[in-house]
């Protein structure tokens, strides 16, 4: 099944978070890639097993934002068939922890999703917050 992903991406320094991410919802999730061009990863996401493709779409974004909008397929795997495809990764198993924040812009709700990584990649910070139509993503302003 088609899926597009309409998405910002944002990097965050931990000194402007200023409120306590670690009392909402959250996952434990191991990701890592088998392919980066298009973008094949599996997930392991607290105990669930996933397969996902992304793909730039082939006719240009009608904004600016790199990446706004692509082709998104996900299915969930066994825990069999992630450990055999872990084998055949690019590079290192990546540990992070998201977590769910609600954020009421213009009257709409959205879900920052705060990505908090660990081990090697500690320290690193970035939100994402996913949209319905590409001019919705581009008219959103992030909080400070």
């Amino acid at each position: 099944m088609r899926n597009l992903e309409i998405e910002r991406k944002y990097l965050i320094r931990k000194s402007d978070i200023d409120f306590d991410y670690k009392k909402y919802r959250y996952h434990k999730i191991a990701q890592s890639f088998i392919y980066l061009k298009p973008t094949i990863r599996i997930r392991k996401c607290d105990y669930k097993y996933y397969l996902t493709v992304k793909n730039k779409l082939k006719n240009k974004s009608l904004s600016h934002i790199d990446d706004l909008v692509r082709d998104e397929y996900e299915i969930e795997i066994s825990r069999k068939a992630y450990n055999d495809l872990t084998k055949r990764i690019c590079g290192r198993i990546i540990h992070k922890v998201r977590y769910y924040i609600p954020y009421r812009y213009k009257k709409k709700n959205y879900t920052i999703e705060l990505d908090v990584f660990e081990k090697e990649l500690k320290g690193l910070i970035y939100a994402e917050v996913e949209f319905g139509s590409e001019k919705e993503a581009v008219a959103f302003k992030a909080p400070d």
